[in-house]
């Protein structure tokens, strides 16, 4: 991490936007932690990218920016907006193959607005293919406005994110729970293993999907030592699903600052602070590097 850095992380849920600004001069120390409220629906507002309600968010995070002296700002893209899925090698280095894979995903999107990022995973032979649409992600561009470095992580890198901030090298699952969706990432050795997202209108239908999602994502029914939940909904999707997993692993709804690892001068916060960790986790702004080395041009012949 630059040693001027000043990195503002933001994620959002519902009506809520979390924020953290890092703290350069100690690592892993936050210099603040808050939240707004907003009586609208974020994601709609940001997606869309126009209207009152989008300059709402822009200015507050403007004043942010300008308040802290930020200079790179980290935000969570949301799963909903994003298709991930697992290739095996022979896919991934067929341009014929994997374009074809890549109009079944996107049928309605124009080829030139898709952006492709693949992904080392756990198993050499194959590789996470995450798909975005520009044109969702323009909203977002619009809202971070001037900043000299910005990112937008995926929610399956936050286990990423995690291991670089504890050095963790086991085998875990990080599972973001939002209103009607969780994104579920498995970690084996320090690489991600696999990653999926379940929607799901009534959450006591959830463990129907997970078991019916465990079929074609082996991973799922893994042993994992630790899973780490956090998000809209952790505690109440913690209890709906621990019956599926193994009893040997320890489950950590984030909601605390230790928890976190995580210094900040703040005691008490006026939110559920599992809703805010990946905001936290981003701001930290770790100089890693990451496993997208393979773009959308890429022939593993070349």
């Amino acid at each position: 991490m630059a040693d001027e850095d000043v990195c503002l992380g933001i994620s959002y849920s519902d009506n809520q936007i979390y924020y953290s600004v890092n703290d350069h001069d100690q690592p892993s120390s936050a210099k603040h932690i808050g939240a707004f409220d907003f009586n609208f629906n974020i994601k709609s507002a940001v997606v869309h990218g126009y209207d009152d309600a989008f300059s709402g968010i822009k200015r507050s995070i403007a004043d942010l920016k300008e308040k802290f002296n930020c200079t790179s700002v980290r935000i969570l893209s949301p799963a909903d907006e994003e298709c991930w899925t697992v290739l095996p090698r022979y896919v991934y280095e067929n341009s014929d193959e994997r374009e074809a894979h890549i109009r079944i995903l996107a049928q309605t999107v124009p080829r030139e607005d898709l952006q492709i990022t693949w992904y080392n995973l756990s198993n050499a032979d194959h590789r996470l293919m995450l798909v975005r649409n520009s044109n969702a992600m323009q909203g977002f561009k619009k809202l971070l406005g001037d900043v000299s470095h910005t990112e937008y992580i995926s929610e399956f890198e936050v286990g990423s994110e995690w291991q670089d901030h504890t050095n963790i090298n086991g085998s875990f699952l990080t599972i973001h729970c939002g209103r009607n969706y969780i994104s579920v990432s498995s970690f084996l050795l320090g690489k991600l293993r696999g990653a999926t997202v379940i929607s799901f209108e009534d959450i006591n239908d959830l463990p129907y999907y997970w078991k019916l999602f465990e079929k074609r994502n082996p991973w799922m029914s893994g042993i994992h030592e630790q899973i780490y939940f956090y998000g809209y909904q952790a505690d109440n999707i913690r209890k709906v699903l621990t019956p599926y997993w193994d009893p040997s692993g320890e489950h950590i709804i984030m909601n605390t600052l230790e928890k976190m690892h995580i210094s900040a001068p703040e005691e008490t916060y006026g939110f559920p602070l599992e809703r805010a960790f990946p905001a936290i986790l981003l701001s930290m702004n770790f100089d890693h590097q990451p496993a997208k080395e393979y773009h959308e041009n890429h022939n593993g012949n070349s």
